[in-house]
């Protein structure tokens, strides 16, 4: 996992640094004057509490089940910061998964495109994906799609290690791009993959749960929803 600066969205690092740069200014009165050093708190207390991350998410599963399937890779990225992790499933994975992931399970090693690639156990996995999510202020999860399959299947394993309550203190919602990117916009698919083809005009392994949270990152600054819309389509833990 790699973790470096946080980028941030939608133009806020201008009004961040404008504020910042007027309290730095501001600092040397405020030890002379109380009063004022306690509105500046307050003022940056506002602008900071209002401040959200989109941290966009996807999952690789054994199988389309959302009751019974496991994680086999669990991916995020939030600016350049990026997180990724591969399972070895508890259950065994369907012909169709496998043949659209690349990933399949020889013995105790998962394998993607027949190569063996590290796992982490399940609990390891969640409880760094959690820790992922608090680096960030506010996050919220992205997905495409995610509203009735990565988001329930999420949720079921984390409850199964007695994960969801710390997961759900932490992540303020999740957004599904697929209802967002079709109340945005009037076209004849809302794939994934039509729609980086459609915005992006680039080739990408679809399916690989890393490739698909690093183009929906892309696609989402492509279409810069509104706070509002963004807000009606979040659904709260």
């Amino acid at each position: 996992m790699r973790q470096t600066e946080h980028e941030r969205f939608s133009g806020t690092p201008l009004k961040r640094s404008l504020v910042e740069l007027i309290m730095c200014l501001m600092r040397p009165l405020a030890r002379v004057f109380p009063w004022l050093f306690r509105w500046i708190s307050s003022v940056n207390v506002m602008i900071r509490d209002d401040e959200e991350t989109p941290v966009f998410f996807d999952l690789e599963t054994t199988g389309l089940d959302t009751s019974a399937c496991d994680i086999v890779q669990l991916s995020a990225v939030s600016g350049d910061r990026v997180f990724n992790v591969y399972l070895l499933p508890r259950c065994s994975m369907t012909d169709g998964a496998s043949r659209v992931t690349g990933l399949t399970v020889d013995g105790p090693r998962l394998l993607f495109k027949r190569r063996p690639v590290p796992t982490v156990s399940h609990r390891r996995a969640l409880s760094d994906f959690i820790c992922f999510l608090k680096t960030f202020r506010r996050p919220f999860l992205v997905g495409h799609n995610s509203r009735r399959f990565d988001w329930p299947i999420l949720t079921r394993v984390l409850a199964q290690f007695d994960l969801l309550e710390e997961f759900e203190s932490v992540v303020t919602g999740c957004v599904d791009t697929l209802p967002l990117s079709r109340e945005m916009f009037q076209l004849p698919r809302y794939s994934q993959q039509f729609l980086v083809q459609h915005f992006l005009q680039e080739p990408y392994g679809a399916h690989d749960a890393s490739e698909d949270v690093r183009v929906l990152q892309e696609l989402y600054r492509v279409w810069r929803p509104s706070p509002e819309l963004v807000r009606k389509h979040k659904r709260t833990p």
